[in-house]
């Protein structure tokens, strides 16, 4: 029979565990921001964590299925919320509300999206991860287009090709514009202007027109 003392000491190790589990995964993140996938090392993750070096395995099998955390509860955390633009009776400002709230996790963490592309040229693992996550979005993203289109509110498309060209193209336009500095070196990066540009290509690709 468990004693209300041994389930207590239960519970504290349980929280004191995610406690640990929680703070090597920020200072890995935090990591993965600064040096880049290729150049982090485990030694550089437990001294940020101030944890022993053994303790890290005890939560990540390696460097990778740290950083494939990482990037999964960025996405799950931060990002797979803002990407169903909803289509109610204003479509283009929720459009652009849900871009805006897309690129600000990119301009957050541009650190880690360069590590994610150093990450999925060097790592099959890391490229599914990233795939299935982008995969999950996508999908979500296509049932809403057709519910909207079995409702009677936006035009015939195929759903799922659209799904995966808008997502294609935000993500491309916000790493490009973001995180590398595009159009032009010599231009300041404009968020406002990109999200606006953005929602007037969706809105198009979903009603066949653009707002006045």
């Amino acid at each position: 029979m468990t004693t209300v003392d041994e389930t207590v000491r239960a519970g504290s190790r349980q929280e004191q565990a995610a406690a640990t589990r929680r703070q090597l995964l920020d200072a890995a993140g935090a990591v993965f921001e600064e040096r880049g996938y290729k150049a982090t090392t485990v030694g550089a993750i437990t001294d940020r964590a101030n944890t022993a070096h053994g303790t890290f395995y005890l939560y990540f099998r390696n460097k990778e299925d740290a950083f494939c955390q990482v990037i999964e509860s960025v996405i799950v955390d931060e990002l797979a919320g803002n990407v169903v633009v909803p289509l109610d009776d204003a479509p283009r400002p929720a459009m652009e509300e849900g871009i805006r709230a897309f690129l600000g996790v990119y301009e957050k963490h541009t650190g880690l999206w360069r590590a994610l592309l150093a990450g999925m040229l060097q790592s099959p693992r890391v490229q599914q991860m990233w795939l299935d996550l982008r995969r999950d979005i996508v999908v979500r993203l296509s049932d809403t287009f057709a519910a909207q289109q079995r409702a009677g509110r936006v035009r015939e498309f195929d759903t799922m090709t659209v799904a995966h060209a808008l997502a294609a193209m935000t993500e491309c336009s916000a790493f490009t514009h973001l995180v590398l500095g595009e159009p032009a070196p010599d231009r300041p990066r404009d968020p406002e202007a990109l999200v606006t540009t953005l929602a007037d290509l969706w809105y198009r690709s979903i009603f066949g027109d653009v707002e006045s």
